[in-house]
């Protein structure tokens, strides 16, 4: 599920991917993800604000959990893919089928007769290879599309690629096997694991609207537009608290 990228990778194979990793991610880089951040977290809000009018415009139901999934999802894939995040997001699609597959209770402990479960594991096993297959196709096509433009703005998979590709140490299918397997890890890393942590701070708000109403006046005061930026994010010492109680 996450290949050999560098959250599985160890020695030589750990020490040159994180060589190539970590220069992407100095805070100057980090910082110009942020508006990307803001780019996928406009239409979110957009949508909610249209349930809650829709529905009275008082209050309404929103399935928070499935739309930050769908949110962080959002994020990872403009970051990775740049412009062709619509695609990015293809690839995300079929590693959340491979995840549930894999963390279905029957595909690890199913109680049925030795051939029922044999077969049952090999059907799995078989979408699974056939998942992997047309995640890695569409990875890297999505890079070399990328390759063959003359756009100025990189996105992280091709930044990531090319410092491997100028390594002469590491041969191409290195290269190759580079990219796909820390887009894997990217995803795993950073996709649940974001959008829990981001549906346990609003939990905690609703519970708590005294908190709400400390860090409208914190945005009040260093976001004027009521955005955020690189600049401001690090100002916001009340969100900060909210996210080290998740």
């Amino acid at each position: 599920m996450l290949g050999n990228g560098i959250l599985r990778a160890n020695g030589n194979s750990w020490a040159q991917q994180r060589k190539l990793v970590a220069a992407e991610f100095f805070m100057d880089k980090v910082k110009v993800m942020v508006g990307l951040m803001i780019e996928s977290a406009q239409p979110l809000l957009l949508k909610w604000e249209q349930l809650i009018e829709d529905q009275g415009g008082v209050t309404a139901e929103v399935k928070v959990d499935a739309d930050l999934r769908g949110f962080s999802a959002d994020v990872i894939s403009r970051v990775c893919f740049g412009h062709s995040y619509s695609k990015g997001k293809e690839v995300f699609l079929k590693l959340r089928s491979i995840q549930k597959i894999m963390s279905n209770h029957g595909f690890l402990f199913d109680k049925s007769g030795f051939l029922d479960k044999l077969k049952f594991r090999t059907k799995k096993q078989n979408e699974i290879s056939n998942l992997e297959k047309e995640i890695e196709s569409l990875i890297w096509e999505l890079v070399e599309e990328r390759k063959r433009e003359s756009s100025s703005e990189k996105d992280l998979m091709q930044l990531l690629l090319e410092a491997a590709m100028s390594d002469q140490s590491l041969g191409k299918d290195f290269s190759k096997q580079f990219i796909v397997d820390n887009c894997k890890n990217i995803y795993f890393a950073g996709h649940e694991t974001t959008a829990v942590a981001a549906s346990w701070c609003l939990m905690l708000l609703a519970l708590y609207p005294e908190w709400q109403t400390r860090i409208r006046t914190e945005v009040a005061q260093h976001c004027p537009n009521g955005i955020p930026d690189a600049d401001s994010l690090p100002l916001l010492k009340t969100v900060h608290r909210l996210f080290s109680f998740c």
